[in-house]
């Protein structure tokens, strides 16, 4: 029996160094990781208008792009001019959009989303306006012919003496070159003229010339929506306006109107 108390003591020694050393193989609490925090200032009242303008100009851009791409660009009078450049970006913009990037916030707004897409690349997805402006301009394409047809009026004869005067009338154009269009089949005018007596008389006379494309104008409408030329043009009248021959034209010029078309 004097050997139990040893006994109990040697258990209890054995048990706390086991408790011991199960404490030092305990792997110790890792400390929660820090919470990642961004911030973004949003953009200033100049900042946010500088992007409006600059939006506003890449839409025109994009446009532009898509009517000459894969061809050379030319001007008015048909010559090949230099391809434009997309519009400057902000200075500010592209660090604006890393920063939402690496935030995952670039989704929140859909205008600066557009914007920073733009910034990647010019010729990114269009907005719905643009898509609108390309469907009209494809319904334009099929009714081109319509802007080939002009109204005419205010005429005159271009030669001193008793002058001819074209009131109304309509012409159809085939040719463009640059602002220049050639007529096709004759046009067809409403003309007083000398009645060889002192007097006037209305006639129908047919024309034969070129248009010069001069400005668009907007009539009824909210944009511009027709085009002004002037007109250079032959008329030929019935033999029976004082001293003027079936067979031969004279002179006359004077303005026409016409759907505008899509440039």
């Amino acid at each position: 029996m004097r050997h139990i108390p040893a006994v109990f003591c040697s258990l209890s020694i054995l048990m706390l160094a086991t408790s011991a050393a199960a404490q030092q193989l305990a792997p110790s609490p890792v400390p929660p990781a820090a919470a990642t925090t961004f911030e973004i200032a949003a953009p200033t009242p100049d900042q946010d208008s500088q992007l409006t303008i600059w939006l506003a100009a890449m839409e025109k851009w994009q446009q532009y792009d898509e009517k000459w791409r894969n061809r050379p660009v030319r001007d008015g009078w048909a010559r090949i001019v230099e391809r434009k450049a997309p519009p400057d970006v902000p200075a500010w913009l592209p660090a604006h959009c890393a920063a939402l990037a690496e935030a995952h916030l670039v989704g929140i707004d859909s205008r600066t989303e557009r914007a920073c897409r733009l910034v990647e690349d010019p010729r990114a997805s269009q907005t719905p306006s643009m898509l609108a402006a390309q469907t009209a301009g494809e319904h334009q394409k099929h009714s081109s012919f319509l802007s080939r047809v002009h109204i005419d009026g205010l005429w005159t004869t271009t030669a001193s003496g008793p002058r001819s005067y074209g009131l109304i009338g309509s012409h159809v154009s085939l040719v463009d070159v640059g602002r220049l269009q050639v007529f096709g089949p004759p046009g067809v005018m409403m003309l007083s003229v000398p009645n060889g007596h002192g007097g006037r008389r209305v006639t129908f006379g047919y024309t034969w010339g070129m248009s010069l494309r001069m400005t668009d104008v907007r009539i009824g409408a909210p944009t511009r929506n027709l085009t002004l030329f002037l007109n250079v043009t032959k008329v030929f009248v019935d033999s029976g306006a004082s001293g003027v021959q079936a067979t031969k034209g004279y002179d006359i010029v004077g303005l026409s109107l016409a759907p505008r078309k899509n440039r």
